[in-house]
């Protein structure tokens, strides 16, 4: 695992939710949901992130300009925003391990013998990163407390809705059948989206739906990463317990 990968991977990990202040989007568009349904109720009771949950195995190619890096990867996830993301080589040996909740963000940079180290405030000023924004990754609908929400029909099976989420203006795509979200982009002033997550190939886990294929597209950076989860279990009953690498140069992230 290259240095350069690994801090790419990281940095698009982190700043998959950037905030974009040059544009506004009025109020949420009033859908048509499926009769005698609150449809965005339905989707959010499906959010992984309702429940802690442990991806335990999970197989991620990074793509950039024409290069394939392989990765191998476990996430455990405590609530209400704990974190704690595993980065191995296809050879098992483990590059990085990212720490993130409310108030802190930490990394094992293993290869080089360094510790990342910063808070919340440090994700925005270096990412435009929100915590609040994280769950959007594995497909979960996140919505700010005061969008509107009707009861109708959904059509074509398919819901479209417009969104601004801690500043951040997004258009999602729920599959109404599925009462998931199979697509999320962040619209961008000038362009047609910043970055687009597309959900696919869905499994039925303890009643819930969620997606095993998760392709998470940066026009910025011209990269794409793929996710497939192998393996996962939820509702879990572990702790996240983070522990910084001995000897290891720490850096603040400012």
């Amino acid at each position: 695992m290259r240095k350069i990968d690994l801090l790419l991977l990281c940095g698009l990990l982190l700043s998959g939710c950037s905030v974009t202040r040059s544009r506004g989007i009025n109020a949420p568009v009033i859908f048509n949901g499926m009769e005698g349904e609150n449809i965005c109720e339905t989707v959010q009771k499906q959010n992984i992130t309702s429940n802690n949950f442990f991806i335990q195995k999970a197989e991620i190619e990074l793509i950039n300009e024409g290069r394939i890096q392989k990765y191998i990867s476990n996430i455990k996830f405590e609530k209400p925003n704990k974190y704690l993301i595993s980065l191995k080589s296809k050879t098992g040996i483990e590059g990085a391990r990212i720490f993130i909740s409310n108030d802190t963000v930490l990394i094992n940079d293993r290869l080089n013998k360094r510790l990342y180290f910063g808070n919340s405030l440090s994700l925005v000023r270096k990412y435009g990163f929100s915590i609040s924004c994280f769950p959007l990754i594995f497909g979960d609908l996140i919505l700010e407390n005061n969008f509107k929400q009707g009861i109708n029909k959904c059509i074509e099976e398919k819901l479209n809705i417009s969104s601004v989420v801690k500043g951040v203006p997004l258009r999602y795509e729920i599959d109404c059948k599925k009462k998931k979200v199979v697509y999320v982009n962040q619209e961008k002033l000038h362009v047609s989206e910043g970055f687009r997550i597309n959900f696919k190939n869905f499994i039925e886990i303890n009643g819930s739906m969620l997606p095993k294929i998760i392709e998470f597209t940066d026009n910025q950076y011209n990269t794409t990463i793929r996710i497939k989860v192998l393996k996962i279990e939820t509702p879990w009953k572990g702790s996240i317990i983070f522990i910084p690498g001995k000897g290891y140069e720490s850096i603040e992230i400012v």
